[in-house]
């Protein structure tokens, strides 16, 4: 894949020194999110004066994390802000005391966040200057609705946590798998946040979307102008997957923008966001040292081997999508925020009022998105300028910041040295591939099958086709009901292909649009699945091909069979047309 970058990462400003906290700075403390402490009081510098030690980094666990870690503990305690028995407060405190008006708490926060944040936006804006300012509006905006945003983070921390323990808890090795702790939490929270604030600001043409140019197939294919930091990560994708997902996460596309600067069909854009996530996932699958049992939830090993699966057909509109039981399969274009305010509402509502099955499998889908998405975009913080903060504070109130007690817990300094770009610990979780799927999402998944099937077999008017031979060995029989609009496919006896060869399901469009993919499979993937169908009107046919490249655009390989899914007219080959059409060729 060409993903030469016309923007090299030395575009940043030489003067802000690159760095950032660690993880290590605050795996000392608990993995809870703090929430049962929001109702500690505080003393006048900030601190809270609940002594517990199973929330947040103690400062002697902050200095057993490295050298900055001690040099944060030895500086604080010459400032004199605690005692033995205190602790530095958690960033949901920080956030909650925030939402309480103390502005001491709100820097702090600041200075815990800020690199991950500013470092986001240098690799979204086309100039340091917007990034700047998206970073301000990010800040400005957590200060005003800073009570909202920390429930916010204490109910989605809340609901990360248990999503974790629950699919941990099918783990082979339970104790073993990853759980967040409080700082990563937070930027679960925080990272999409600061990401949707900073898209809206390029949809109200307040700020320049990094400038990036799709790259013809026949120049190379990809997609130019990318930020080196990030070239390595999304390598892993085939080059139309790597053009819509940088339009659309890093430029601020929706998918029906994205779709016209490719010169693609909305739901193929769709399709290849999906599975350029999936794709994503697989590379934290290969290097990661822990076990993440969201990312097992979210994606099975079929997933990626597949890039694109049965049951998934999009249309060219999100509440259609959804009225077709399609709500988990967009939950990563909801992660990428590749969709408008009005897309949002209708999936967050979907979302709500879904039976429990498919909210677990949203959530987890979401999520599993994310934290992939702060694993690759968020790997490079970078510490923006001290005059920053205080233009963050300059419209607050009058109250005394108290900036001694902010210098004393930040691990951000004027001098600190430029470091190498590390990815977080919380992201780098296991080395195993993924090789199960969660068991709701198999039901699921079953379960809407067997609608479809029911639906076309309930219909008495439905066509039956038995006996469809395949040129690769095997028959098919096809049952197709056009009044409802769906049908399904069963395979039988197919034949076994050669090497890495594969079969790869087309729906056939009706007028001159592109064929849609259904997936690559086995032979013995073939005779497992039953292939289901919708959206019948508007496609003529299902093609099968046999292609020596998983995840094809267009049928490339061979013709195994296709079944018609209306009446044919006409002799001979098909490839899109009208049924005007055929009927006006046949008289």
């Amino acid at each position: 894949m060409d993903t030469a970058s016309d923007r090299p990462a030395s575009d940043r400003p030489d003067d802000l020194p690159d760095g950032g906290r660690s993880r290590a700075e605050y795996d000392g403390g608990s993995e809870h999110t703090g929430t049962e402490h929001d109702e500690a009081g505080y003393d006048e510098a900030g601190y809270s004066e609940a002594g517990s030690a199973d929330v947040g980094p103690s400062a002697d666990e902050s200095a057993d994390s490295g050298s900055h870690g001690a040099a944060h503990h030895q500086d604080s305690q010459a400032a004199g802000h605690y005692g033995a028995t205190r602790r530095d407060p958690t960033l949901s405190e920080l956030l909650a005391g925030s939402a309480r008006g103390e502005q001491p708490s709100f820097a702090t926060f600041y200075e815990a966040t800020s690199d991950v944040v500013y470092g986001l936006a240098l690799l979204m804006h086309e100039d340091a200057e917007g990034a700047l300012d998206s970073t301000l509006a990010v800040y400005h905006q957590l200060w005003e609705q800073a009570d909202e945003r920390a429930q916010d983070l204490r109910l989605q921390s809340r609901a990360s946590e248990l999503l974790t323990d629950e699919h941990a808890a099918d783990e082979q090795v339970p104790d073993d798998a990853f759980r967040p702790s409080e700082y990563e939490l937070v930027l679960e929270w925080l990272v999409p946040l600061a990401h949707r604030i900073i898209v809206e600001r390029f949809r109200e043409g307040l700020a320049t979307p990094i400038r990036l140019t799709v790259v013809p197939a026949a120049e190379g294919g990809g997609i130019a102008g990318l930020p080196e930091e990030i070239i390595e990560d999304i390598s892993v994708l085939s080059d139309s997957q790597s053009q819509v997902l940088a339009l659309s996460y890093l430029a601020g596309g929706t998918h029906q923008q994205v779709a016209a600067s490719v010169g693609s069909a909305v739901p193929a854009v769709k399709s290849r966001l999906r599975d350029g996530m999936t794709r994503m996932h697989s590379r934290r699958t290969t290097r990661e040292a822990e076990l993440d049992p969201i990312l097992r939830a979210a994606v099975t090993k079929k997933d990626v081997e597949r890039s694109g699966a049965v049951k998934r057909n999009f249309t060219e509109d999100i509440a259609t999508d959804v009225e077709n039981g399609l709500l988990v399969e967009l939950a990563e274009i909801h992660a990428l925020d590749a969709i408008d305010n009005r897309e949002r509402a209708v999936l967050d509502e979907a979302a709500l009022n879904a039976n429990d099955a498919v909210a677990r499998a949203w959530d987890t889908r979401v999520l599993a998105a994310r934290r992939t998405l702060a694993e690759i975009f968020t790997a490079y913080p970078v510490v923006p300028p001290s005059h920053l903060l205080d233009e963050v504070l300059h419209n607050l109130s009058d109250q005394e910041v108290g900036m001694g007690m902010v210098e004393s817990i930040s691990s951000h300094t004027e001098v600190a040295p430029k470091r190498e770009p590390v990815v977080k610990r919380w992201m780098i979780m296991t080395g195993l591939a993924v090789v199960v799927l969660a068991a709701i999402a198999l039901i699921w998944g079953f379960t809407s099958g067997q609608d479809i099937q029911a639906t076309a077999d309930g219909d008495p008017e439905a066509r039956v086709v038995d006996g469809i031979e395949l040129s690769e060995g095997g028959t098919a029989r096809a049952v197709i009901s056009n009044a409802e609009g769906v049908g399904y496919v069963d395979f039988s006896e197919v034949g076994e292909l050669e090497g890495d060869t594969t079969y790869q399901l087309w729906l056939m469009p009706r007028d001159e649009g592109q064929p849609s993919s259904l997936g690559n499979f086995t032979a013995s993937e073939l005779e497992e699945e039953i292939v289901t169908l919708r959206d019948i009107e508007a496609n003529r046919a299902l093609q099968i091909t046999v292609e020596g490249i998983r995840g094809e655009e267009r049928p490339m390989g061979e013709t195994a069979g296709e079944i018609e899914l209306r009446e044919r007219v006409t002799d001979g080959p098909q490839y899109g047309g009208s049924v005007d059409e055929d009927q006006e060729e046949d008289e």
